[in-house]
């Protein structure tokens, strides 16, 4: 067997394991759509521009994100509804799930075609085994197979600027002409159609167009100048797509100041930031949370240190790669709010870098030391994506707790519930499911579905710093007073821990005295979902909030005991 084969028929097994890991049950949670926020932000905006442009740009947060992925489920939807003669209603649970999927497996398709993109880069910059090391790494890697499981736009954003800084690999290595300044062009649009962060291909995009050629000053200028012409490509390709901002521009510039701008740089704290409010050091905590539990120690260990290795090769291809995974960090590392999935381009760009350098070591000296090295970097991280698929292979936490109070409380009980995502369905909710109804309960409301249901406003009333402490608390002995039991999930109860004593004393007591057993409740029942491995339970608590609040988070059942 030929090298050449051979290094096909390794490439075609990882990808084909990176495609199990990113399609196993892409219909988990279906179709209780509220479990990952920012996801039914994405399928909303889809269905709603299928009724009307105008009802999409004019609805809430629309303009947060890019609309690219949206594009691809229109599409997507409307071949399953040409081949199976059969539109999609969604208030139908099963329509909604098969919508749902569709998104899904537009991200899973992404995320699996990303890693032998991967592969080509590394392959470029150091041969065909740094091209397989980076390529498994990228299949194994758990926050990207994690996020490909969610229809967002994260993993479109990082396909296609991999996808980018493989066009600028052509550049580098057969020089700078019209056609590949389309294909840098075109693929550099495309992944700012999904998210705008990928303004931070910019400045690789023009590194990589100064080094396609010997340096001297004349050449640099001129080079530095076309540079400009894939980002005028990009620039009109962007805008042909989504003319949008340009026809609602003073709602796209609301939408990017309220919820872009103004969250991530702390102008304006919503509750959903809470988890960062004591945070002292936000660089700090990529490297000791997001990356640590998104890549596992051994991948985040070597994957850095090949960052410096890469400028260390002075090699034209190795430090366009390295700027990549640079650029990337520099933009998207000034947040003071550093989300989990944030993390998910930094996956491709560390693979690379630990591909480049564990086969570079493995013709050192220190032969021995490299395939150790090697080895344990990426047997520890797909265990570790092995691991956190569990996460989809076991009952969700929130329809177990569903199925479980439906058999131990009974019809027409008094319950209280709090206006989370991740609330457990019951009703209506659980048993027919409407796409576009808000079934969050808020402020003073109450409602009968199944269960006489009360609201604790945990998410506005109890967050306004102007609401006198004495007023929260009687709000939250009058809701108290209302109930006999208390179904609740981890959201509110994490973001309170972090939030000030001060202006949040009231709910913080409240959860301390709920839990100690001085309100008169009793915990019935937790349910949580761990990663896990041969029986042996990964505890990610110290993980990130939304690492482990969309798809695994702890739900508890409170009955109660006295007056």
């Amino acid at each position: 067997m030929s090298q050449s084969l051979r290094a096909r028929l390794w490439l075609l097994l990882i990808v084909a394991a990176g495609g199990f890991l990113r399609f196993y049950n892409l219909a988990w949670g279906a179709p209780y759509y509220h479990f990952h926020i920012d996801e039914h932000v994405v399928f909303a905006g889809a269905d709603m521009m299928t009724r009307s442009m105008d009802e999409a740009a004019m609805s809430p947060k629309f303009f947060m994100y890019s609309p690219g992925p949206m594009y691809l489920l229109l599409v997507v939807r409307k071949i399953y509804e040409t081949v199976a003669r059969h539109p999609l209603v969604l208030n139908v649970p099963r329509d909604e799930v098969v919508f749902m999927v569709m998104g899904r497996a537009i991200a899973a398709t992404m995320g699996t075609a990303t890693i032998p993109v991967v592969y080509a880069i590394a392959r470029r910059v150091s041969g065909t085994r740094a091209g397989l090391l980076a390529a498994a790494l990228t299949a194994f890697g758990v926050m990207h197979l994690r996020e490909s499981h969610f229809f967002t736009v994260d993993i479109p954003m990082t396909f296609f600027s991999v996808v980018t800084l493989y066009a600028l690999m052509r550049v580098l290595e057969r020089g700078i002409s019209w056609r590949r300044d389309l294909a840098v062009g075109a693929s550099f649009a495309a992944a700012l159609l999904c998210k705008y962060t990928a303004v931070f291909l910019a400045p690789v995009i023009g590194l990589a167009y100064i080094l396609s050629g010997p340096i001297t000053r004349r050449d640099v200028a001129r080079r530095a100048l076309r540079a400009c012409v894939p980002g005028v490509i990009a620039l009109a390709l962007f805008l042909a797509a989504d003319p949008l901002p340009i026809f609602y521009y003073e709602k796209f510039r609301t939408d990017i100041r309220d919820w872009v701008t103004a969250p991530l740089t702390g102008a304006w704290k919503p509750i959903w930031t809470s988890q960062f409010s004591d945070l002292t050091s936000p660089i700090l905590y990529w490297f000791t949370n997001l990356l640590w539990w998104g890549l596992g120690p051994a991948f985040e260990i070597v994957g850095i240190a090949g960052v410096v290795w890469l400028f260390w090769k002075r090699h034209r291809a190795a430090a366009i790669a390295g700027a990549f995974a640079v650029s990337y960090f520099i933009v998207a590392g000034k947040t003071i709010t550093p989300f989990a999935r944030y993390a998910v381009p930094l996956v491709p760009a560390l693979a690379i870098s630990a591909g480049v350098f564990g086969s570079d070591l493995l013709d050192g000296p220190r032969r021995r030391l490299a395939v150790a090295m090697n080895g344990i970097t990426v047997l520890t991280t797909a265990l570790w994506a092995f691991a956190y698929l569990h996460v989809f292979v076991a009952p969700d936490a929130r329809l177990a707790a569903s199925n479980w109070v439906m058999h131990h409380v009974p019809p027409g009980a008094r319950v209280l519930i709090e206006p989370s995502q991740n609330m457990v369905p019951f009703g209506e909710y659980l048993n027919n499911p409407d796409f576009n109804r808000d079934y969050l309960l808020r402020g003073n409301n109450t409602l009968d579905d199944y269960y006489h249901f009360v609201a604790l406003d945990t998410y506005v009333y109890l967050y306004d710093r102007n609401v006198p402490e004495d007023a929260k608390r009687g709000y939250i002995a009058s809701r108290l007073a209302q109930v006999d039991y208390i179904v609740m999930d981890d959201t509110y109860l994490q973001f309170y821990q972090h939030l000030p004593e001060g202006p949040h004393a009231a709910v913080k007591k409240y959860y301390e005295d709920l839990f100690a057993g001085r309100l008169g409740f009793e915990l019935m029942r937790t349910f949580k979902v761990y990663p896990s491995l041969f029986g042996l339970r990964i505890n990610d608590d110290a993980a990130e909030l939304t690492f482990r609040l969309f798809d695994h988070p702890r739900v508890f059942v409170f009955k109660r005991t006295g007056a």
